[in-house]
């Protein structure tokens, strides 16, 4: 189910998002049964219902504007409900660790547990749109292409968001590849040889893009 169909230029009323957002309503998530299906799946929902929540509570400057913007419950299938923190760190961060002391979003009893990916892939950093300037730009995934697709939006992103001096041994980078850093294996900023390099972290841009 193509959500996020604004990709190709189009724009939709606040009538016909709502359509869109009850035919996935109607997914089976049972369907779902590997990883690449699941990540084409829950990105393409999370960047289509930033969209929708931008459209429906008329954002204008940032999605701060809107208390409870990721932690309000937007989606429900079947017998889960979903906010878009679920989504991202529940169900695609494979319930990784959160940052700021936050605590892991689905607790140990979570039936949601089950829909997690199996792996998490650290790419899907470079695909999540959260609205905002400083976020990735946004592509639709399709489940056979995944890999490619993936792998073209983490050299497009890092490309320009990740810049590596090594004469002055510093990085400099955007705030995605330190929030997340623990995500990211032994790649980036984990990265050995950049070990005694001087980070610098480029400021957040949460303006509506």
């Amino acid at each position: 189910m193509q959500l996020a169909n604004y990709l190709s230029g189009e724009t939709y009323s606040l009538k016909e998002l709502e359509s869109l957002i009850e035919k996935v309503q109607k997914i089976d998530l049972n369907e779902l049964i590997n990883d690449k299906q699941k990540m084409a799946f829950w990105i393409n929902v999370y960047n289509g219902l930033i969209n929708y929540r931008i459209v429906k509570n008329e954002l204008r400057k940032s999605i701060w504007e809107k208390p409870g913007f990721f932690t309000e419950t937007c989606l429900s299938i079947g017998e889960f409900s979903f906010s878009l923190d679920d989504i991202e760190h529940g169900v695609l961060r494979k319930n990784g660790e959160r940052r700021n002391g936050k605590p892991r979003q689905f607790d140990p009893s979570d039936n949601r547990l089950g829909l997690m990916v199996e792996q998490m892939d650290f790419r899907i950093h470079f695909a999540l749109n959260c609205g905002s300037v400083s976020c990735p730009p946004i592509a639709f995934y399709n489940a056979s292409k995944i890999e490619q697709e993936l792998t073209l939006a983490e050299d497009g992103f890092s490309a320009s968001e990740f810049i590596v001096n090594h004469e002055t041994k510093t990085v400099d980078c955007s705030s995605v590849f330190i929030w997340y850093r623990n995500d990211f294996g032994q790649a980036y900023l984990n990265d050995s040889e950049l070990s005694r390099y001087t980070i610098k972290e480029r400021p957040y841009v949460w303006e509506i893009q």
